[in-house]
């Protein structure tokens, strides 16, 4: 598995189709911290929510970034639809994390607080900033161009989604009953935990999170199985 992610780190270099989600994510930080002071767990959920749109932008460009026949040749090199799918979602979450804690150590070795942000809010601060960039990169799994041929259409969801996932408070006023909190991805319980973590008790934020990385388990599970099966259908 170490020389499949090494592979896609080259092909994906390569590419450069990392430039514009990566360079998107940078000049969001910095423009937000270039205002000081700043309160601590406020600013982790507004870079946290800008994890989350980049991820998502970065996933849909590094599931694009293989040609469809060289794509091919490595899953029959790999004899494994699946190991090839597990690759890529392991290279991507890697790639979030390296994002996760240049965001997160950015503002405390910057001196952008107000107040010091302590071990226990860049724990959590880290933690909240995983898991809606995760979220983002399962979010592209499925409107990559294997499930979604057209890029405008996969464009045209992505932002749909992004915006309902983030406002999902006001759906929630338009559609009452729990069909909001389940089908949505709990990009804003994650952002609300953040924000106010300082007043929330410990264990509401850990299942706010909890829920969150049960939402990524399920969508990256049921990609796995389904792309695998198609992949492996497709090389034979």
């Amino acid at each position: 598995m170490r020389g499949l992610i090494g592979y896609f780190l080259r092909s994906y270099s390569v590419s450069q189709r990392f430039f514009g989600p990566v360079a998107g994510i940078v000049i969001a930080v910095l423009i937000l911290y270039s205002y000081k002071p700043n309160p601590v767990m406020n600013s982790y959920s507004a870079t946290a929510v800008f994890l989350f749109v980049a991820c998502a932008w970065l996933g849909l460009s590094f599931l694009n970034h293989e040609h469809a026949v060289q794509k091919q040749v490595v899953i029959v090199q790999l004899r494994s639809a699946r190991r090839y799918s597990i690759g890529a979602i392991l290279t991507l979450a890697l790639l979030t994390l390296l994002l996760d804690l240049v965001i997160v150590m950015y503002p405390n070795m910057n001196g952008s607080f107000n107040e010091p942000a302590g071990l226990g809010r860049i724990v959590l601060a880290f933690a909240g900033h995983a898991l809606l960039g995760w979220l983002g990169i399962t979010l592209s799994l499925y409107l990559q161009s294997s499930w979604v041929p057209k890029a405008s259409y996969a464009a045209g969801m992505m932002l749909i989604l992004i915006v309902l996932s983030i406002s999902a408070s006001k759906v929630a006023e338009l559609v009452p009953g729990p069909i909001v909190g389940v089908l949505l991805p709990p990009v804003f319980p994650v952002m609300d935990a953040m924000m106010n973590a300082d007043a929330l008790p410990v264990l509401s934020v850990l299942r706010t999170y909890a829920h969150a990385l049960v939402y990524i388990l399920l969508l990256a599970g049921f990609y796995i199985y389904r792309s695998g099966r198609m992949d492996y259908n497709r090389t034979t």
